[in-house]
């Protein structure tokens, strides 16, 4: 499966829960767990949670690429560096893995 793909898919999945718990912390829906009574703040930082890990695999899901010569060159694209100076100067562009 394609990595940005699946990147997509959890920050939709984290996004639901985020907003799963943010509507039952709004519309205080009471909850229970095993019998034990769930306050509305567990919701609240479940809904916090949920939406910095939303964030962070939409902001991680889009490829780009990086020159390894020292320039910090950066491009969506694949393509080589152009940066003058740079020791790598017209090689490849490196995928990032981040």
């Amino acid at each position: 499966m394609n990595k940005y793909l699946l990147m997509r898919i959890s920050g939709v999945i984290f996004a639901g829960v985020m907003l799963s718990q943010l509507i039952r912390a709004v519309l205080r829906w009471e909850m229970s767990f095993a019998g034990v009574e769930v306050p509305i703040w567990v919701s609240v930082c479940i809904a916090v949670i949920g939406l910095y890990c939303s964030y962070e695999c939409f902001r991680r899901r889009a490829a780009h690429y990086i020159c390894t010569g020292g320039c910090g060159g950066v491009s969506s694209k694949p393509g080589v560096c152009q940066a003058e100076g740079c020791k790598k100067k017209k090689m490849p562009l490196e995928e990032c893995q981040v």
